[in-house]
């Protein structure tokens, strides 16, 4: 168990929970200029506090994330810097 300060400022008990991935998809975007935005969100690290959801019971969970990002150009934008090259 360790201590963990929560972003109310509360500091309660956790424990690091393993865990594995099962899916990790990119969700797509299509920007205005025509740009292809992707990006995940890949998990780093999971605790299990002792504090109970007031609703369902269940264990709250403190989740440490990583966003992984790519941005693709266009078709007319990539063919351009290709002939630049």
């Amino acid at each position: 168990m360790i201590k963990i300060k929560r972003p109310n400022g509360k500091i309660v008990e956790a424990e690091d929970i393993d865990f594995k991935p099962i899916k990790e998809d990119w969700n797509v975007y299509e920007l205005e200029d025509g740009r292809i935005l992707k990006i995940k969100v890949v998990v780093a690290r999971v605790l299990r506090t002792e504090e109970k959801d007031t609703f369902t019971g269940e264990p709250i969970y403190i989740v440490r994330s990583q966003n992984v990002l790519t941005v693709v150009p266009p078709k007319k934008i990539k063919e351009e810097s290709e002939k630049h090259e």
